[in-house]
């Protein structure tokens, strides 16, 4: 099963007033995990315009707070294929330290997108042959 794992910089700014980092950075991190993954099967040159992704919907679970001396890392995998969309899914990991763990969970659907007609379009093939290697059984 593949997967994107990628290590996570917390900053100073992602920390709030309650000395841990604000719940909607947790966003950014997932963001950044999708990424990776989808890196790994669309080339850097792809037509986005053409064959592009809308994010349709996010969802985040805290398991536990992260603050910023912890060493965290986000991961992504698939979750559901359907015709016009998938799922990703996410945990941000404490590494280490005293309470290494799940810090939080979360989903999001992607929906494939043509910016140029403005319309959904069906998953592309090669997509989902792709996504398919990165189910989590």
């Amino acid at each position: 099963m593949l997967m994107a794992r990628i290590p996570i910089q917390i900053r100073f700014a992602d920390v709030d007033m309650a000395r841990h980092v604000h719940n909607a950075v947790y966003l950014h991190w997932f963001e950044a995990a999708r990424m990776a993954l989808l890196e790994q099967f669309i080339p850097k040159q792809h037509d986005w315009r053409t064959e592009g992704l809308i994010l349709a919907r996010n969802e985040v679970d805290y398991r536990m707070p992260v603050h910023l001396t912890d060493r965290i890392e986000a991961e992504a995998w698939c979750g559901t294929i359907g015709n016009k969309s998938f799922d990703l899914v996410y945990a941000i990991h404490r590494v280490g330290g005293e309470r290494p763990g799940i810090c939080a969970e979360g989903r999001s659907v992607l929906v494939c997108f043509n910016y140029d007609r403005n319309t959904s379009t069906p998953l592309p093939g090669a997509w989902r042959v792709a996504l398919e290697a990165l189910i989590r059984e």
